[in-house]
C-alpha cells in the first residue's frame, strides 16, 4: 500500500500527487513512514524533475519527498524552459518541511561571447543559465512573459526540426512530436532525451526481433554487446544513441543561430521581474570562455548575477586520471576565485542523465574541502530569495 502511495507521488495526474502527498504526511506524521537509517544533512540545490526529464521519472513532489527521507538541508528544483513545477515545489516543500526553491534552467546568449564556447560544447556564445526563487509564472502581457513564451517557443522549434532529420535517417523508424513524445512528459515539455526514448520504443513496437541490430548499425556497436547494455544499463544505452544522433556532427544535431535565444541580459530581466534570481553555471574550466576564473566571474557580475552554480560530479568523478587531474585542478582554481570575490556557489546531481546520484558525495576529498563554502552559499541564496 506504501510503494503504492508513494508510486502516486509520479503520477502525470496534479491532482493524485496532491492527494498523495497529504496520504504519505499522514502516514509520516503516524510513525509508519520514517526517514531512512542513513542520513545526508547537505544540499541539492539542481535537480531536474519529469517537467523536463528525470531519468527515474520523478515529480518534484517526489524530489521533495526523497530529500525528507534522506535527511537533505535544501532542495531545489531546476526544468528546463519551464516553470510547471512551482506550486507543487512550494506545496511539498510545506507539507515534507524541506526548505526548497523552483527555477528553471534554459540557454541564452552572450554577444560579447561570440567567438568563444563558455558551457555549451561546440558552441561559441551560447550559455546555460538558471534563475532561482520563482514565486510564480511571469504575469501574463508582460514582457517577461514574452521572454518565457519565447523559451517554449525555442525549445518546440528545435525539437520538431530534431525529428525531421532523424526520421528521414532513421527511416522507417519514424515518430510523431504529439503521439510518441508528448505522452512521455506531464506538461509536454519534452527534451532530447524524450525524444531518444521515443525512438527506441518505437523500434521496439515496429522491429522487435531486429531492434538490436537496427541500433548496431546506427551506433556502430556489437548486435551482443548492445543487448548487454539494453538489459544491464539501458541508461548509457539511451545516452550512447543520444550522443550519436543529436550532439554536435550527429545527423540530427541542430546548430542554434544568435538569434535563436534570449540574450542572457533579457532572461536576467524576466527572471528579476518574477520576484526570481539570475543564477550563472559554470562547466569544468576547460573552454576558451571559462579558462580565466576571475574574468568569468567579473563578466557574470556585471550581468547582475551574483551566485553561481555547478554540477560536482563532472568535475572529480571521472575514470581517466589526466583528466580527473585536470579538471579537479579547474575547479579549486575556479572555487578559490569564487572564495576570494566572495561569490557564492551552490551545486547539486541534475538527475536527467542516467545514473547521476541524489545526493553529491561530499566526503570525497575533491569536494570535502569545499564543503563549508556550498553549505554558506545555499543559506546566502535563501535570504536573498526571501529578503526579495
Amino acid at each position: 500500500m506504501q510503494k503504492k502511495i508513494i508510486e502516486s507521488l509520479s503520477s502525470f495526474d496534479f491532482e493524485e500527487r496532491k492527494k498523495a502527498v497529504e496520504k504519505i504526511s499522514k502516514l509520516i506524521k503516524a510513525g509508519i513512514i520514517s526517514k531512512y537509517e542513513k542520513q545526508y544533512p547537505y544540499d541539492n540545490m539542481h535537480l531536474h524533475s519529469f517537467h523536463s526529464f528525470n531519468y527515474k521519472n520523478w515529480s518534484p513532489s517526489r524530489i521533495i519527498f526523497e530529500a525528507y527521507l534522506t535527511g537533505l538541508n535544501h532542495a531545489g528544483i531546476v526544468d528546463f524552459d519551464t516553470l510547471e513545477a512551482i506550486e507543487e515545489t512550494h506545496l511539498a516543500s510545506t507539507i515534507f518541511g524541506v526548505p526548497a526553491l523552483c527555477g528553471l534552467e534554459s540557454r541564452v546568449y552572450i554577444p560579447s561571447f561570440a567567438k568563444k564556447v563558455i558551457n555549451s560544447p561546440g558552441e561559441p556564445g551560447v550559455y546555460y543559465i538558471n534563475g532561482f526563487g520563482f514565486k510564480s509564472i511571469p504575469k501574463k502581457g508582460s514582457e517577461s512573459a514574452r521572454i518565457y513564451q519565447k523559451l517554449h517557443e525555442i525549445a518546440e522549434a528545435r525539437n520538431r526540426s530534431i525529428i525531421k532529420k532523424l526520421n528521414e535517417y532513421l527511416s522507417p523508424v519514424k515518430i510523431d512530436y504529439e503521439k510518441d513524445v508528448f505522452p512521455l512528459t506531464p506538461s509536454k515539455n519534452p527534451t532530447e532525451r524524450h525524444i531518444i526514448k521515443a525512438y527506441i520504443e518505437k523500434t521496439e513496437k515496429i522491429n522487435l526481433k531486429n531492434s538490436d541490430l537496427f541500433w548496431a548499425d546506427i551506433i556502430k556497436m556489437n548486435p551482443v554487446e548492445i543487448k548487454r547494455i539494453k538489459d544491464e544499463k539501458p541508461g548509457d544505452f539511451m545516452e550512447k544513441i543520444r550522443s550519436v544522433l543529436v550532439k554536435s556532427g550527429g545527423p540530427g544535431y541542430v546548430r542554434p543561430a544568435p538569434n535563436t535565444f534570449p540574450t542572457i541580459y533579457e532572461f536576467i530581466k524576466m527572471t528579476e521581474e518574477s520576484s526570481g534570481i539570475a543564477i550563472g553555471n559554470w562547466l569544468d574550466g576547460t573552454n576558451d570562455g571559462e579558462k580565466n576564473p576571475e574574468e568569468f566571474l567579473e563578466f557574470m557580475i556585471s550581468t547582475g548575477i551574483r551566485i553561481i552554480n555547478i554540477i560536482p560530479e563532472r568535475n572529480w568523478n571521472i575514470a581517466n586520471p589526466e583528466e580527473k587531474k585536470k579538471k579537479v585542478a579547474n575547479l579549486d582554481s575556479f572555487l578559490y576565485a569564487c572564495k576570494k570575490m566572495n561569490i557564492p556557489v551552490i551545486c547539486g546531481t541534475e538527475m536527467n542523465k542516467y545514473g547521476q546520484p541524489f545526493v553529491d558525495n561530499f566526503e570525497t576529498p575533491e569536494l570535502k574541502k569545499h564543503l563549508s563554502w556550498f553549505e554558506s552559499s545555499v543559506k546566502k541564496l535563501f535570504l536573498i530569495v526571501n529578503s526579495s
